[in-house]
């Protein structure tokens, strides 16, 4: 059931990303969702389970944005090592904490989708493409994080069953 809860807040983050990019016609202030869902499977879940989701849903991404196939699959497996490495050894907790963790992955999507872009695209003007999503991506990364991360973690809190222990 944690599987398919992660699997399951990705495809509603990327519905969502689309939703908000297209009915409030934001084009540079378009939300990356997908970013924040990563950075909180990479904060929770392991290794192997956190990469098999991360994959998948950067191969769904890759059919959401038109990409060539494993553009954004590769972006969403190097942001969840990523922040999984981070996180492994810093405690991010409280609202500053998950600040700063937003930052560093906001930082991180953008820097490795240039990366990425650049070698599967080869477009010149993607520089300056990327050069204006900067500033807004960063800051609804930023922003998302802290308050998204609480809200993902009572639902699989809710919807996960822990196992009972006996308290002698």
């Amino acid at each position: 059931m944690s599987f398919a809860l992660a699997w399951m807040a990705g495809l509603l983050a990327l519905c969502l990303d689309l939703f908000v990019r297209e009915a409030f016609m934001l084009d540079a202030w378009s939300p990356d969702f997908l970013a924040v869902v990563l950075l909180w499977l990479g904060t929770t879940r392991s290794w192997t389970q956190g990469a098999i989701i991360a994959t998948t849903l950067g191969a769904v991404a890759d059919a959401f944005a038109g990409s060539p196939l494993g553009m954004h699959m590769f972006h969403g497996l190097l942001l969840f090592y990523l922040s999984r490495t981070v996180s492994s050894r810093v405690l991010f907790q409280g609202f500053v904490g998950r600040l700063l963790l937003g930052l560093v992955g906001g930082l991180a999507s953008l820097f490795l989708l240039t990366l990425i872009g650049r070698l599967v695209l080869a477009d010149a003007r993607l520089a300056v493409r990327i050069t204006h999503l900067i500033l807004p991506r960063i800051l609804v990364v930023v922003a998302a994080v802290p308050f998204a991360f609480p809200i993902m973690d009572r639902l699989e809190a809710l919807f996960v069953r822990q196992p009972e222990r006996d308290l002698m």
